[in-house]
């Protein structure tokens, strides 16, 4: 019952923004019919939202997260931890598959991932992280077209509030434009970026920050993790075609 009161309540202050939580939206956007001015707008959506929300300190959604910082940390472990292990799998005379194919392209990666972890921090990543918590700044988290939208009177909709938290509005951008970047959408990621910086009011540290964490390879990292760590029961088989899917969902580099 509490934390129905709670959810009832951070409703009602979404409300009073004229952002309403719906069950479901009229219409779907398929994948295919994606545009770049569709994609705009969803981004003009995710800037207005958190314009609406900018600052609220009451009580959120079952319990109040504060993400600020969480993302970097786990891409600095992942990057940490295969820096050692690739060096341990190039000593291995037996190698699986999985390990040859590690052993092929690891390094490749490697220096993929610490130059966007580099490029953060040039980035003034911390006073990034000031500003979003001077500010007090509200993240959807799911920002793709299946839970936000805006509807026919102008107003903001969405699907599933579970995902809101604390944390700087650029993650919003990163989660969106990561996913069009694993469904391989053709578009001028740069440009996006650019416009959402603008519309948010951020400088050119936002425009790279966000560039370098879409960019970093966080499919591959995850999937030797999973090798790593046995969190999947995968045969070896499986864990070589996961890792490839990776490789082709993290795409290339953007910055």
């Amino acid at each position: 019952m509490y934390c129905d009161n709670i959810e009832s309540y951070f409703i009602k202050y979404l409300e009073s923004k004229k952002i309403f939580v719906v069950k479901e939206f009229k219409n779907k956007i398929k994948y295919e019919d994606l545009t770049l001015d569709k994609i705009k707008s969803q981004i003009c959506t995710m800037g207005e939202f958190h314009e609406k929300t900018l600052g609220y300190t009451g009580v959120m959604n079952r319990r109040l997260d504060n993400n600020i910082g969480k993302v970097v940390e786990q891409y600095k472990i992942y990057t940490r931890r295969f820096k050692k292990d690739i060096v341990e799998i190039e000593k291995l005379k037996d190698k699986t598959d999985f390990q040859k194919k590690i052993n092929e392209i690891g390094e490749k990666y490697l220096t993929r991932a610490e130059k966007c972890l580099d490029n953060i921090y040039q980035s003034h990543y911390m006073d990034l992280i000031i500003r979003s918590m001077n500010r007090v700044e509200m993240c959807l988290r799911n920002t793709y077209f299946d839970n936000l939208r805006k509807n026919e009177n102008k107003n903001i909709e969405i699907i599933d509030i579970k995902g809101c938290c604390y944390n700087m509005v650029e993650m919003d951008a990163i989660y969106f434009l990561s996913k069009l970047k694993r469904k391989n959408k053709d578009i001028d990621f740069n440009r996006i970026t650019s416009k959402f910086c603008k519309y948010e009011t951020l400088n050119d540290n936002s425009v790279q920050f966000i560039l370098s964490m879409v960019s970093y390879p966080r499919e591959f990292m995850r999937c030797y993790s999973r090798y790593k760590y046995h969190t999947k029961d995968w045969g070896e088989e499986e864990y070589l075609m996961k890792l490839n899917k990776s490789i082709d969902e993290d795409g290339d580099s953007l910055i």
